[in-house]
């Protein structure tokens, strides 16, 4: 059992006190920022921005694994948009996918892993067989850093909570996921199933204040 990392709660260009007693929603998170950075030209990040989503995309991805999604996740981007943000070099960095995007890494993740790509032995078959399954059931939505690498932030349905679906960094050269959530009680302690929350704890990443996770 393994236990992803830890972090714990940062301010986004307003007072620490006002931050703890009541943290932002997303959307001021982001807003806030945006003003921030307006002023401050010395920080890790450059921009955030919100990309408008076309809604016929969305209809596609509603019909084809909506039932899947949590609903803050379709309320966000219908209203609001995809949140991307650039880094002080210029480069873009955890940019939620488009519908199209998501619907073609959900295909790449479900043929990641083939039978027989960890060895021939028949732990090794085993050990294939149910990190596909694990897999097939996640749902990729946002690069975790950069887009030329397939390592994205991922809802499990098969892990929910009343918040919604569990929300984890999955890394292509990641082959443990089955081992921690095919777990009986996995530790989940460091991860969220809130996606305001998620998209706060991405912020706070891009600005090199702390690490996504608790």
């Amino acid at each position: 059992m393994r236990k992803r990392r830890v972090a714990g709660p940062v301010a986004f260009g307003v007072h620490r006190a006002q931050s703890l007693r009541m943290p932002l929603s997303a959307i001021d998170a982001i807003l806030a920022l945006q003003e921030r950075l307006k002023h401050e030209t010395n920080l890790p990040l450059q921009s955030v921005s919100l990309t408008p989503v076309d809604a016929k995309e969305l209809d596609v991805l509603v019909s084809s694994v909506g039932a899947s999604l949590p609903p803050a996740y379709l309320d966000f981007v219908s209203r609001h948009g995809l949140l991307s943000a650039v880094d002080s070099r210029g480069l873009e960095r955890a940019r939620m996918l488009s519908p199209v995007e998501l619907l073609e890494a959900l295909q790449w993740s479900r043929e990641t892993i083939e039978e027989g790509c960890f060895g021939d032995n028949e732990d090794e078959l085993e050990a294939a067989i149910l990190e596909k399954k694990i897999r097939e059931r996640l749902i990729p939505f946002q690069y975790i850093a950069f887009d030329n690498v397939s390592d994205y932030y991922c809802f499990d349905p098969g892990t929910r909570r009343d918040a919604g679906p569990l929300i984890f960094p999955a890394r292509h050269d990641d082959f443990e996921l089955a081992t921690w959530l095919l777990d009986a009680e996995p530790d989940v302690s460091g991860c969220t199933f809130d996606f305001d929350e998620h998209l706060r704890w991405v912020l706070r990443e891009g600005l090199e204040e702390q690490d996504w996770g608790r």
